[in-house]
């Protein structure tokens, strides 16, 4: 019995790893179909007058990248990427821009609403968006010190994840 017992603990491990092979080679396929279109290279300037009437600026200098983070006030996962985004505010430079959101006032209470502090570009017209090359949200670009995109992502993430691209584009 011993030997039939490890035969299938080593057959059993092998094909677990060989369908979680398969499930991360899937999902990077379908993550890159989905940000196809996203900018990449050097970043599109960012020069706007935010919800709150304050001027924002995407700088290229500093000692620390920027987060750009595409979001709405209707969308189911920006209501757990957002409260990510709020804590990385408070080391990181983010520039948060509202798709289709409404007008400024009613940006400006979902913000008060849900205790997010980050600073808010209406992309009404999808301006941005389109500059941008976002097609849903949450969608976040990550800026080098340098101005270029260090990388991109569009749909759901982690704090951790987040924390780690930005740490990569301050090493690299």
């Amino acid at each position: 019995m011993n030997k039939i017992t490890n035969w299938f603990f080593k057959i059993s491990w092998k094909k677990s790893f060989r369908d979680l092979a398969i499930f991360i080679v899937i999902l990077t396929a379908v993550s890159l179909f989905i940000q196809r279109n996203m900018a990449s290279g050097q970043a599109p300037q960012i020069n706007a007058i935010s919800t709150t009437g304050k001027k924002i600026q995407l700088l290229h200098s500093g000692n620390k990248p920027t987060l750009i983070y595409f979001w709405g006030t209707w969308c189911g996962y920006c209501r757990f990427t957002s409260p990510m985004v709020e804590s990385i505010s408070n080391d990181y430079p983010v520039i948060s821009i509202a798709v289709s959101s409404g007008s400024n006032d009613e940006i400006n209470e979902y913000l008060k609403e849900h205790d997010l502090t980050f600073k808010a570009l209406n992309d009404g017209n999808g301006y941005y968006s389109h500059q941008w090359g976002v097609s849903g949200v949450p969608s976040i670009f990550i800026i080098d010190t340098q101005g270029n995109i260090a990388s991109t992502t569009q749909g759901p993430t982690t704090s951790w994840g987040l924390r780690f691209r930005l740490w990569l584009a301050a090493v690299f």
